[in-house]
């Protein structure tokens, strides 16, 4: 099968790792895969396919780099709509993207402006890889917000990465969607015996640029742990260190704290694995990998029920689980595991073997399913 990957950019990030990570799968599996994107580097990712880039109009090559500082994250349509409109110039860059693609049996949108460039470039079956939610969307502006609801209107077969992404779409939109989940690199994430010299008792937790991820409830959670816990120590981690700076200013930690900046995966499973307990405090997610991870280094997991963690998270028996935007019962889980060896040793033990069925060669096999069931059925019309 002929399968083209439609992303508006291969720059480096969540998305567009486990899309990478399909699109090997998918390889694997036999498949001719190819990517079609507006631009990017690739290089960050061992890919097992061809990368075909547009070529952008020389205004806005000029204008990338100016933008991407400013707002450190990939240009988005809203974005590109709001400067080209500013110049007097409109780039129809849906449309380069879309009749970029080659001839395919199968184009799969990655994300919502590509959808639209998947839709009305008529090439293949056309699919929708849906990994967003609304609180992403909304950080692309009122104009971004309606495209991404748009988006979801048009007639691709969707595929997403959780249950509840599932049940919401169907609600929302009464729309049928197929999931494939997402996965683990098991030959990284692995309990280590060699545990990292972390001060103890600790907590680990992940600071990401992204109000919805929970950074400030953490910090506020610790503070009122450090109350009844002593030497209370947080393990940082973040890929910028300014993330996790901005959140200590805003709210003052009453502990003591260690700072790692962009570990890459090896040492991020070291770090699950000579952590004493992994705190996941984000408000919502998509699928939310990161406590999968930590369960498959064996370290104890407190995360909010953020719907994508639902896929996994069996509450009291691989990890505790508490309501988001709640410092207080996220402090109390927290101190729940802290003070309580055996169930420190049943969540780790238990975490360890739920991480053992999320693979990417299984999320890539279900995603092939879902391709050829959809195309099963309009052989069949």
């Amino acid at each position: 099968m002929k399968i083209n990957f439609t992303l508006w950019s291969t720059m480096m990030n969540g998305g567009v790792r486990a899309t990478f990570e399909i699109i090997n799968g998918l390889s694997r599996r036999g498949h001719e895969v190819t990517v079609t994107a507006l631009d990017g580097d690739h290089s960050w990712f061992p890919l097992d396919a061809e990368v075909r880039y547009v070529d952008p109009p020389m205004p806005l090559k000029i204008l990338n780099p100016l933008v991407r500082k400013k707002y450190r994250r990939p240009l988005s349509y809203p974005m590109i709509n709001e400067i080209t409109e500013k110049i007097g110039v409109n780039f129809d860059l849906v449309k380069k993207l879309g009749d970029a693609a080659p001839p395919c049996d199968v184009n799969v949108a990655t994300w919502y402006p590509t959808s639209f460039a998947v839709h009305e470039s008529g090439k293949g079956v056309p699919f929708y890889f849906f990994q967003d939610f609304e609180e992403l969307a909304r950080m692309d502006g009122p104009e971004g917000y309606k495209k991404f609801r748009e988006s979801l209107k048009l007639p691709l077969n969707i595929i997403t990465i959780s249950g509840w992404l599932k049940d919401w779409i169907k609600q929302e939109y009464n729309r049928e969607a197929h999931v494939c989940g997402d996965g683990i690199n098991h030959d990284v994430f692995y309990p280590r015996k060699n545990h990292l010299d972390l001060k103890s008792p600790n907590v680990m937790g992940l600071f990401a640029e992204l109000e919805y991820k929970g950074n400030r409830d953490l910090i506020k959670a610790l503070n009122l742990l450090s109350e009844d816990v002593d030497d209370l120590h947080l393990v940082a981690v973040s890929s910028k260190k300014r993330v996790f700076e901005s959140s200590i200013q805003r709210e003052k930690p009453e502990f003591d704290y260690t700072f790692f900046e962009r570990p890459d995966d090896d040492e991020l499973a070291e770090l699950y694995s000579s952590a004493d307990v992994f705190a996941f405090p984000s408000h919502v997610e998509g699928f939310g990998l990161p406590p999968l991870e930590a369960m498959a280094c064996g370290c104890p997991v407190v995360t909010t029920d953020c719907l994508g963690v639902r896929d996994y998270v069996i509450e009291n028996k691989n990890a505790i689980m508490v309501p988001p935007k709640n410092p207080l019962k996220l402090a109390e889980g927290i101190k729940k595991v802290l003070k309580d060896a055996e169930l420190r040793e049943n969540l780790s033990r238990n975490g360890v073997e739920t991480a053992k069925a999320f693979t990417w060669d299984a999320a890539a096999a279900k995603f092939e399913d879902s391709l050829k069931q959809v195309l099963s059925q309009l052989q069949k019309v």
